[in-house]
């Protein structure tokens, strides 16, 4: 009985978010961190210049390249967004997204790039895996391989020692992340000749007021299908002051100004409001409206390409 009962509160929440999506002209929740995103200004809209620069380096062949912040600014978001959009721009470049914490030796970060390379190789002969991703570019001269390595100080020392060696070859570029005071220590300490080659480090910065408020205006236009150039965006549901608040309870930091957006709504929905005032809005929570998860968003191919176009 009581698993009926739980089911029907269920259903009745369902019928309510259904009801508040429809209203506002939603496809999907705004505030999901859903992955992936059809366009960097969902992600760091006060600075898509600097995103600009970092893929033209990348585009030229710039070899070493830095993208650092603090917690929560959305570093690991926008590497996964470029190794995702890039080959869509480029026939010729291919990319494989590496968390740090996921390779140990420098033997499984050769074997992970060969295999993404598709180029074969017979495991346990140490000397020719290497020898294989040394001469790669000679059976592929036309291709570049670009590799994101993210949390890169979590890296063990002899896998960073090896990047250093693979940073001089021909057509392939590290874009490296992790916290900027935790990146230049393990660099200084361990491998201070990957921070002499950078020639680029794009550092994320927390948001102010109207930045925030700008990122929930498209994260809303997105989730309507909204043309994200297109003039004035609308924050409704929320209030100014919903706004204000949830800038001042994130600190600007975009990862929870999302998350205690996101609560509101939720909060919203099950009070049955569709105005989201102050009181609507409170610090990050581990209730189940932060734990709910909309409906992954499918690829906007057209909208990564436009994008990229400049247009």
């Amino acid at each position: 009985m009581e698993g009926g009962l739980n089911k029907f509160k269920l259903n009745g929440f369902e019928r309510k978010k259904n009801s508040f999506l429809k209203k506002f002209g939603w496809r999907v929740m705004p505030f999901a961190q859903t992955d992936p995103l059809p366009d960097p200004r969902l992600l760091v809209p006060h600075q898509v210049d600097e995103v600009i620069k970092l893929i033209d380096l990348i585009q030229e062949g710039d070899l070493v390249t830095f993208v650092v912040s603090d917690v929560g600014m959305g570093k690991t978001a926008l590497c996964k967004f470029l190794s995702e959009v890039l080959p869509l721009e480029r026939s010729d470049v291919l990319t494989v997204f590496v968390p740090a914490q996921s390779i140990e030796t420098p033997e499984q970060m050769v074997r992970l790039l060969l295999n993404r390379l598709e180029i074969e190789f017979q495991r346990g002969d140490l000397v020719e895996e290497f020898e294989r991703f040394y001469r790669w570019h000679q059976s592929y001269p036309d291709l570049r391989l670009v590799v994101f390595v993210d949390e890169f100080p979590e890296l063990d020392v002899r896998v960073a020692e090896m990047i250093r060696v693979l940073a001089d070859l021909r057509n392939v570029n590290w874009v490296l992340n992790g916290q900027k005071d935790r990146v230049l220590k393990y660099l200084e300490k361990n491998v201070p000749s990957l921070l002499n080659r950078r020639r680029y480090m794009l550092e994320m910065k927390p948001l102010n007021l109207d930045e925030v408020r700008d990122l929930l205006a498209l994260r809303i236009a997105w989730a309507k299908g909204t043309d994200l150039t297109h003039g004035a965006l609308s924050i409704a549901p929320f209030t100014l002051p919903a706004i204000k608040k949830i800038y001042k309870l994130s600190g600007g930091i975009p990862r929870e100004a999302l998350k205690i957006a996101s609560d509101a709504v939720y909060s919203a929905i099950e009070r049955g409001v569709s105005i989201i005032t102050p009181k609507l809005v409170s610090g990050p929570r581990s209730g189940k409206g932060s734990k709910r998860k909309s409906k992954r968003a499918g690829k906007s191919r057209q909208r990564f390409l436009r994008f990229f176009g400049r247009k």
